[in-house]
């Protein structure tokens, strides 16, 4: 080996001149034989104390054997033989109170034994501000647990899936931060996260996936005991927090998703994890119970998946599979088909006819809805302007907005391109909305609306008197039509408070200077019934489905040729004593008015 090292002794003043710790051991006895005046001074002895000392005496102060990381453990070969070449490792040394980067080689010293030649460089300033630069990048600032990106690389250390995990949105926690402040809403995050912490379950871990979501990770837990503690997190915010200072502060009631997943059903990566928590908490916020992610849902969701591509692929592909239904709106006073509500229809190319109620919300859900809704309204209002419908006197195309839509602000510029490019007037033009809290006064669509109001376009209130709508704001909301849900109407042939709704909704409507639309009109004596309240138009199955775009040119005349039904219908309905007599329900008499006569 005398090719492999130095075999003249190092001048002692050289070693002492280092600002690192270095010391020279015995391979084989782990006497010290030499120690600079660096590394004695901060163990506060001189040099000559710890020469002729066993090494581990003075580098982890035990005096009980080797140290962990010892040279000997890293230096010798698989065949024995120690390894010329220096080697590096990291340890904490506690005489010295630093954490350390240890660099040992094996030499010959100068008497012809094999020595170690160590020198330890103090990493303790770097290290802490790689945990600084860790807890920022693993850790919520504001509350101090593990954050998503810890999530991700846990669960990527658990390929074998044996854990479950309980995820949970505190829905209400923008609300509580209005009304309380930021500062409040952290500190009762706190509370919750401590109140978990108290389970008695071993092997476990809180995360913050973001703002209001949260997840804990349970490592060997089986789903019954999961469950069980989903369970305990639902069932406690069903009880008020305290948020505030101590005796100064509010007690809230706050809602809560709870979900349940089992690590063992095989995920692809901690990002389909991810997903699939996001998905399976808004079933619970829909059905307000803990969501349970077993081997059934799986197979939905995944199916969910599937199919969500199916539409992103369609849409981009120039919405292939979709097309523009109409259903007609019929004024029981002229006989004729007065409106047209436009209706979207997809089918998806490997699931087949896929029903509104699906799609609609899957767009709304992955942002395709706006450039879905104006497909529809310019489809629809090309297919309107060639037949000439505006032409037909009264005549108005329904088109429905999801709320979504309502805060895009390019929806009016894109209402008015489409207007201008068919040569379609705005007066018939209806925009429909759902009922709900957006459209409520003081809503954020409000000024929407009015812009929409300013084309002369109209707007049409959906499902009225099923949501957050308050009858004493219909006349300050630029609404110019309401339409009805169809169980208004379901049983108003033979049910008498029905009747008396159905009245007293047109009255109401009127009053407020609007149309009403009576939908799921389906049999001859519902529309008998409705004509008597005086509803402004119909719309069901009793005048005609849906129709594509070529069957609506089939049917263009009866936009101009009245039905005679409602000819004769009107004259039963004259004929019949009791239409104007008392409707009678629960034990109470209201006058109903005789007909209107248009």
């Amino acid at each position: 080996m005398a090719d492999t090292y130095d075999s003249t002794q190092a001048p002692r003043s050289l070693v002492d001149s280092a600002a690192v710790y270095i010391y020279v051991v015995d391979y084989h006895t782990d006497e010290i034989l030499l120690a600079n005046e660096y590394y004695a001074k901060h163990l506060g002895v001189a040099t000559g104390r710890m020469e002729g000392s066993l090494c581990w005496e003075f580098v982890m102060g035990q005096g009980e054997g080797r140290c962990p990381f010892c040279p000997r453990s890293f230096d010798v070969g698989a065949d024995g033989v120690p390894d010329p070449e220096p080697h590096s490792s990291e340890a904490y040394n506690p005489t010295l109170g630093i954490y350390s980067n240890v660099t040992a080689q094996v030499v010959e010293w100068t008497d012809g034994r094999m020595a170690h030649i160590i020198t330890v460089t103090d990493e303790s300033n770097e290290r802490l501000l790689r945990e600084d630069l860790l807890r920022l990048a693993y850790y919520d600032r504001q509350i101090g647990i593990p954050n998503r990106t810890k999530l991700e690389n846990d669960l990527g250390d658990r390929p074998g899936g044996n854990y479950c995990i309980i995820a949970f949105d505190y829905i209400s926690l923008r609300y509580i931060n209005d009304a309380y402040g930021r500062p409040s809403g952290d500190a009762l995050l706190k509370n919750v996260v401590e109140w978990i912490k108290r389970f008695d379950i071993a092997g476990f871990e809180v995360y913050r996936i973001e703002g209001d979501q949260f997840c804990i990770l349970l490592d060997n837990a089986d789903m019954m005991s999961a469950a069980g503690l989903a369970d305990r997190i639902f069932e406690r915010f069903q009880e008020p927090w305290s948020v505030g200072s101590p005796g100064d502060g509010a007690f809230v009631t706050t809602r809560v998703a709870v979900c349940v997943i089992d690590g063992r059903t095989g995920f692809e990566s901690p990002a389909q994890i991810l997903s699939i928590i996001e998905r399976t908490l808004h079933i619970s916020k829909g059905f307000g119970m803990v969501a349970v992610y077993d081997q059934e849902m799986d197979r939905i969701l995944k199916k969910d998946i599937e199919l969500e591509v199916n539409l992103k692929n369609s849409v981009t592909d120039g919405m292939r599979g979709f097309e523009v239904f109409f259903q007609p709106i019929v004024d029981p006073k002229k006989g004729l088909w007065q409106g047209l509500e436009a209706l979207a229809r997809w089918t998806s190319p490997e699931f087949g006819r896929i029903p509104p109620l699906v799609f609609i919300k899957m767009a709304e859900q992955t942002g395709l809805i706006n450039a879905i809704g104006q497909w529809v309204l310019d489809t629809a209002i090309g297919v309107c302007a060639g037949l000439r419908l505006h032409e037909a006197d009264g005549f108005f195309l329904d088109v429905n907005l999801s709320p979504l839509q309502m805060s895009d602000e390019k929806l009016v510029s894109n209402v008015l391109l489409s207007l201008q490019k068919h040569g379609f007037p705005g007066s018939s033009l209806a925009l429909e909305i759902t009922e709900s809290e957006e459209v409520d006064e003081g809503g954020y669509s409000r000024p929407m609306l009015e812009r929409l109001r300013a084309l002369d376009v109209n707007i049409a209130l959906d499902d009225f008197g099923t949501g957050y709508s308050n009858f004493n704001n219909l006349k300050f909301m630029p609404v110019g039509i309401l339409k009805t849900e169809k169980r208004f109407i379901d049983d108003i042939v033979t049910d008498e408070y029905q009747q008396f709704l159905s009245y007293v909704l047109v009255e109401l409507a009127h009053a407020a200077d609007m149309k009403l639309i009576a939908e799921g009109v389906e049999t001859p004596g519902q529309m008998k019934e409705l004509m008597k309240s005086g509803a402004d138009y119909f719309q069901g199955y009793l005048f005609a489905k849906p129709l594509s775009a070529r069957d609506l040119g089939e049917h263009v005349h009866k936009f101009r040729e009245a039905d005679p039904a409602f000819e004769s219908a009107y004259g039963q309905i004259a004929g019949d004593e009791q239409s104007a007599g008392r409707i009678h329900s629960h034990g109470k008499n209201y006058r109903r008015p005789l007909l209107h006569d248009g």
